[in-house]
């Protein structure tokens, strides 16, 4: 049995990553004496504009290739896929930031 939901819930999971990663972003920032609501916004925008372009650009041909395959693995690759792509990108920038701010 295959558990579908529907986007109303994709939204809430891909929010509710949001939300977690201007926290971490925020705290990392008091961590190394910095500006932490600027870095929430660098958290918010790098996760959000990545999320945004993968869905726009991405997933409409990723669903059309579910439509016409529909595997468990790719719907869930096309449900949830932006999400990841959000994070990877989120985690690699607090990276930059972060070891960047350790170096100086």
């Amino acid at each position: 049995m295959i558990v579908s939901l529907n986007s109303l819930e994709m939204v809430m999971i891909g929010s509710i990553a949001e939300i977690l990663i201007v926290i971490w972003f925020y705290k990392s920032a008091l961590d190394a004496g910095k500006n932490a609501v600027s870095w929430g916004c660098i958290g918010l925008a790098v996760y959000f504009i990545p999320a945004l372009v993968w869905s726009y650009v991405v997933t409409p041909g990723l669903k059309d290739a579910f439509e016409h395959n529909q595997s468990a693995v790719l719907g869930f690759i096309v449900s949830y896929a932006y999400i990841a792509v959000g994070i990877a990108c989120a985690a690699w920038v607090r990276y930059k930031l972060y070891s960047a701010d350790q170096t100086s």
